[in-house]
């Protein structure tokens, strides 16, 4: 008989990095895949072909009355379609996602809990999106969340019992390409991007690639460098993103620094970190950290916080450092020590690349997840 599995995420960028490569498999294998997201016509256009992909109005951010009416516009689409199985990641979907497919009677409903929201808060906004992220749990039949720190702490925060989760692998979703991620190429590409800013040659060059957001440490990780910037004149900064406009206005000032290189929004970022020495993902929460992974695909070292996801996707004084979270101090003291140690930070990006190569590929990683959801579809 045909599974009918349907796949959801607030937008469809999430879908195409963490979902699809899985979900090819199962396609491959004569499952009926469904993609349900706020979907860009690039992505209908690209994967329509492939999948049934539907779009739905999901939104970013909590709305009041998205929190009442999303969920039984996806009940009354659940119905109609009758799943097999439904899964769902990103928060607003998740939860959106969980109350329509229990109300729908869909009898595989999994959480892929890829971060938890509400670790970065506190007082009544905390327990507001804790009780959301437990209601969560407690609709879903299966819950996998990113690393096995998160697991610990979910657990120990009463989400979920143990038994009802686990973790694909090492941890991650799907693991990094690498192929598209090859280090072989990494001298060709870090000369395109010294060409386009000339301004980093010679220069040890700290990397943040991400939503520039204060729970990605960009606050701490700015006044780190700021620091270092005005010791030495030999360090370089490049910001992978797009600012935020909710940032402070400190970012208005980072554009008239000299050593510091502002992208914008890529795809390509295998080009860009190519450039790097280090990167610097000072996250105040994570799941896992797929930047971290493809950073040490291309053999550069990493300074990160010691929260669960990025303490496990390195290993510590092996392939990066930890620091504390949203500390300056044992930020500034790790970059520094990075700038200072180029034979350790050299060796440190080759055993990332071995760990990548070894716990993070995607082969493994989507055989991994393939052989999961198979057990979780017929159990």
């Amino acid at each position: 008989m045909l599974q009918k599995l349907c796949c959801i995420a607030t937008i469809s960028s999430t879908l195409e990095d963490f979902v699809v490569p899985a979900m090819q498999r199962l396609k491959d294998e004569g499952y009926e895949v469904t993609l349900l997201s706020s979907m860009s016509p690039s992505f209908l256009k690209k994967y329509s072909n492939t999948f049934r992909c539907v779009s739905f109005p999901f939104r970013r951010g909590m709305s009041i009355i998205d929190v009442f009416v999303m969920p039984f516009k996806l009940y009354f689409y659940f119905k109609k379609e009758g799943f097999d199985y439904v899964q769902y990641a990103t928060p607003n979907a998740s939860f959106y996602s969980a109350i329509g497919a229990r109300l729908a009677g869909i009898p595989k409903r999994v959480y892929c809990q890829w971060g938890i929201r509400y670790v970065g808060f506190s007082g009544i906004k905390r327990k507001v999106f804790k009780s959301i992220e437990k209601l969560t749990c407690v609709l879903s039949t299966h819950i996998r969340p990113a690393s096995w720190k998160n697991l610990d702490y979910a657990v120990q925060e009463g989400l979920y019992l143990r038994d009802n989760a686990t973790v694909i692998g090492d941890g991650g979703t799907v693991g990094i390409d690498l192929k598209q991620f090859d280090v072989n190429k990494k001298p060709f590409l870090k000369r395109l991007v010294l060409d386009q800013y000339p301004q980093l040659r010679n220069k040890t060059v700290f990397c943040f690639v991400g939503r520039f957001n204060q729970d990605k440490g960009v606050i701490e990780l700015l006044e780190a460098f700021q620091r270092l910037s005005v010791e030495r004149e030999d360090v370089a900064l490049m910001l992978i993103g797009n600012i935020e406009e909710a940032l402070p206005t400190k970012f208005e000032r980072i554009k008239h620094n000299p050593q510091i290189v502002i992208t914008g929004w890529t795809n390509d970022v295998p080009k860009f970190i190519s450039v790097s020495d280090v990167l610097v993902h000072p996250s105040y929460r994570e799941g896992f950290s797929m930047v971290i992974q493809q950073a040490m695909a291309m053999e550069i070292p990493v300074v990160t916080t010691d929260i669960p996801g990025p303490s496990e996707v390195i290993e510590p004084n092996v392939s990066g450092i930890l620091v504390k979270p949203q500390d300056v101090e044992t930020l500034y003291d790790g970059m520094r020590w990075m700038i200072e140690h180029p034979e350790e930070r050299l060796a440190m990006g080759q055993a990332g690349r071995i760990r990548c190569e070894e716990k993070f590929n995607r082969e493994r990683m989507v055989q991994l997840t393939f052989e999961d959801r198979i057990k979780i579809i017929y159990e």
